[in-house]
């Protein structure tokens, strides 16, 4: 899965870990190794990588579908992987952040997801309903789906229809999850982070683009690559840093410190921004439908400006972003979510102790 995943997950195992609970971590790619660079402390077991694929156009529903065999195979053996690590291990429970496969018969399996549906185009959107019906179907194999989120009505606050519910009792909303806090007393030294990521040919595409604008914008820059593998700083005219990964203590200082942000409409990402109260400029990776939906969602509230990433004109759009767009209208807490997951994690081993006596 995508490095948003992996840092959404970060609060979490941090909580158990500050509670005394010994975690063993499962990822995939760049996720991984991430994870392997942010808590030191913890086993490592390897899974197999969706490798869902995009074209530079963007992303295809048709190949997206060609994909789904695949895709599933991928997501019994994950299963399998799980199910063998459990059984050669004291493991009391699972968390898994949007994989599939990662449950286990006779101890409680939560599942992480923002995602309840996964949004189509205009010319689809009668078609959502099959992959609501995925999702339900794998959902059934959890104890419980925690979604990153607050309530209102029958949908979150932040991910609006791709939340949206219809009275079940297994959805349980936490509160957003960000690896990033709010600083108190920022100082507001960097004038344009520029966040990019995603997955390529489109993040290469992004990184193209923006190195193209931006030595024509004033003031202090830094562009963060998102690629972990790599560790090679570029100091470009004296006012441009160009980072090819960072830590999430530095990326949340470098967040407490811009004044703006470019970045993709990713969910983590919304949710870093609603905990720290940034503005930003979205530029949603080509044809993945949920991002172009939450930027366009954001936009018509007059939350955050967006342009698509062929239109994209920096000088102008961060000007539009800066002001006439207010950023998320309230506060939100990632440890009052994490609190709230904490007691539900201790409300599912205490049930699941008392089924087994």
């Amino acid at each position: 899965m995508g490095l948003g995943h992996a840092s959404r997950c970060l609060p979490v195992i941090q909580d158990l870990q500050q509670n005394g609970a010994i975690v063993t971590i499962a990822s995939s790619g760049r996720s991984l190794l991430y994870l392997k660079q942010e808590i030191e402390q913890a086993d490592f077991l390897e899974l197999p990588d969706y490798e869902l694929s995009y074209s530079s156009k963007g992303v295809s529903i048709l190949g997206l579908i060609r994909q789904v065999p695949g895709l599933l195979k991928k997501i019994k053996t994950e299963h399998q992987i799980v199910g063998q690590a459990i059984s050669g291990n004291t493991i009391d429970l699972v968390i898994s952040d949007h994989r599939y496969g990662c449950y286990a018969e006779g101890i409680p399996s939560l599942f992480i997801t923002h995602q309840l549906r996964f949004i189509a185009p205009r010319s689809l959107r009668y078609f959502e309903f099959i992959g609501a019906a995925f999702n339900r179907h794998y959902h059934k194999k959890y104890n419980t789906v925690i979604i990153p989120d607050l309530l209102i009505q029958d949908r979150g606050v932040l991910s609006g229809r791709l939340s949206k519910i219809n009275g079940e009792t297994k959805y349980f909303f936490s509160g957003p999850l960000s690896s990033i806090s709010r600083s108190d007393t920022p100082e507001e030294e960097i004038d344009l982070l520029v966040s990019i990521s995603g997955p390529e040919p489109q993040r290469s595409i992004f990184e193209e683009i923006i190195r193209e604008q931006i030595q024509e914008i004033e003031g202090e820059k830094v562009v963060l690559l998102g690629k972990p593998e790599r560790s090679e700083k570029e100091h470009l005219g004296g006012n441009l840093t160009i980072i090819p990964h960072s830590s999430r203590s530095v990326m949340a200082e470098f967040f407490n410190k811009s004044k703006l942000i470019v970045t993709r409409s990713g969910y983590s990402t919304v949710m870093e921004l609603a905990e720290t109260g940034k503005k930003a400029l979205f530029v949603p990776t080509p044809g993945q439908t949920e991002q172009l939906y939450l930027a366009e969602r954001f936009k018509k509230k007059g939350w955050f400006y967006s342009v698509e990433q062929d239109k994209l004109d920096l000088k102008r759009d961060i000007r539009l972003a800066t002001d006439k767009f207010s950023g998320f209208p309230r506060e939100f807490s990632t440890h009052n979510s994490v609190v709230k997951i904490r007691e539900l994690l201790q409300s599912s081993l205490t049930e699941a102790v008392g089924d087994k006596n």
